[in-house]
């Protein structure tokens, strides 16, 4: 069953555009290369801070991509980015990675790679500081070290470029051979980590919009846990287990369980299929439990304070209502990580759905995690967030609870109308998703003793006391 309101559809994932990312190498000790990154600006929309290669969006004015444009669009970025001058015929092709789903934001990005011209001497002063902070070349062991440490972020796509990169290769036409071979076995299943020790791939569900996709978490180094496998699509299940066959196969661990956040279809639909193929238990919360039909399946409960044990590190179930009567975040201690589940949203805000939802207790559940000043925030929808999130979502809830506030007087006014008017920021949402957010919040007042429903059906609402 879709989670999906009536008269909301799903949305599309967004169009990747067109664009370069270059690869520099110049020639390291030992048979090896460098490698040329350039750390991202931390104002940055996409992956701030990020040590990452140069690149970026085709332009009409670099011409069709079949006919040089792509070689024209790598040249015209890394000189605006770093100002470094290479000529477009000096690029060679290595391979396209298109953007996982999960980002608002995404490029199908074509690689090319080229030795940096010899006696190269970066500047002192970067062209576009805003793009790009800081440049130099490094060697791959040493950034790949600092990922592993928490001392450096790296995007996804450019991890397994740099652990290639640290073996030896004769010649820059094997480098590309490679680079290439990496980017084709990538597309298809993806090591996707955020955080060293947690992989994820998004997958295809029938979730609310602006999301198209739930990503499905997987945490642990000895062994790992599945978490919210939520698509019912064949193809995505396949997909899912492709990746868990290779996690098992590089890092040696195994997985020891489904574990589910909440019941929503979004984030179970594949939970039986997975569980049946990899012979499973799924670990929830009684209340997930009791609203999924896993008849035939090993079920565990899991309570607020549970620890599941992944090989030596430990993953610490909360239990956070609100969103659902059920909902799990978990909290990897050792990585100062929550897995957040449908706590927070990478894409845009949780629906609290009056149905099942209550609003205080979701500010409640958000408030307690924040307190646990987690650096990284991994949510269900959307890329990862900093942990200072959570104190961003309470003051924006706060804010638009003043707006409904606001709104109410001692004349009866429509729900409708409220929930119109409390979200003028956000024309592009449907009155189907306004309408029971803004209910959530009015029924939060009428416990708080601030707003009353005029009828019994809730449909208009007036100030208590006012005049």
């Amino acid at each position: 069953m879709s989670e999906l309101p009536e008269g909301v559809t799903p949305a599309p994932p967004p169009e990747p555009a067109l664009s370069a990312l270059v690869v520099v190498v110049r020639r390291g000790g030992e048979g090896c290369w460098e490698v040329l990154l350039g750390k991202r600006s931390r104002r940055s929309r996409f992956m701030p801070g990020n040590l990452a290669f140069p690149g970026g969006k085709l332009e009409d004015s670099d011409g069709p991509p079949d006919a040089g444009g792509l070689e024209r669009c790598a040249s015209r970025e890394l000189v605006e980015e770093t100002g470094v001058d290479i000529a477009p015929d000096r690029w060679s092709a290595a391979g396209a990675r298109i953007t996982p789903p999960m980002f608002p934001l995404r490029f199908d990005a074509r690689f090319f790679l080229s030795e940096a011209p010899e006696g190269l001497a970066l500047p002192d002063t970067l062209p576009s500081p805003d793009e790009i902070e800081s440049l130099d070349f490094f060697q791959p062991a040493e950034v790949v070290e600092r990922w592993e440490s928490g001392r450096a972020l790296v995007p996804p796509p450019v991890l397994p470029l740099l652990r290639a990169l640290r073996e030896p290769h004769d010649d820059v036409a094997a480098l590309v051979e490679r680079v290439r071979e990496i980017n084709a076995g990538e597309e298809r299943h993806p090591r996707i980590e955020f955080v060293p020790g947690i992989w994820t791939l998004p997958v295809a569900t029938r979730t609310l919009p602006p999301a198209t996709h739930t990503n499905a978490w997987m945490p642990g180094l000895g062994s790992f846990a599945i978490l919210d496998p939520g698509s019912d699509d064949e193809g995505e299940i396949e997909r899912l287990l492709e990746v868990i066959a290779r996690h098992r196969r590089e890092t040696g661990s195994e997985p020891v369980a489904v574990v589910l956040t909440h019941h929503h279809d979004d984030h179970v639909a594949g939970a039986r299929q997975l569980a049946t193929e990899l012979a499973l238990p799924v670990k929830a919360h009684a209340d997930t439990l009791s609203r999924v039909d896993l008849v035939g399946l090993r079920v565990e409960e899991l309570k607020d304070g549970d620890v599941v044990d992944l090989g030596g590190e430990t993953m610490t179930a909360l239990h956070t209502p609100g969103h659902a009567p059920g909902h799990l975040a978990f909290h990897l201690t050792e990585r100062s990580t929550l897995l957040a589940g449908d706590l927070v949203s990478g894409l845009s805000t949780i629906l609290i759905d009056p149905v099942e939802g209550h609003m205080g207790l979701y500010l409640e559940s958000v408030r307690r995690v924040a307190k646990l000043g987690c650096r990284s925030l991994l949510p269900a929808h959307g890329p990862p967030l900093p942990g200072k999130a959570l104190e961003k979502l309470v003051t924006h809830r706060l804010e638009r609870e003043g707006r409904i506030r606001a709104l109410l007087t001692a004349q009866p006014r429509p729900l409708d109308e409220i929930a119109r008017k409390a979200y003028p920021d956000a024309p592009q949402v449907p009155v189907a998703l306004k309408r029971p957010q803004a209910l959530a919040h009015l029924l939060e007042m009428e416990r708080q003793g601030e707003a009353q429903r005029s009828d019994a059906e809730g449909d208009a609402w007036i100030r208590t006391g006012g005049s």
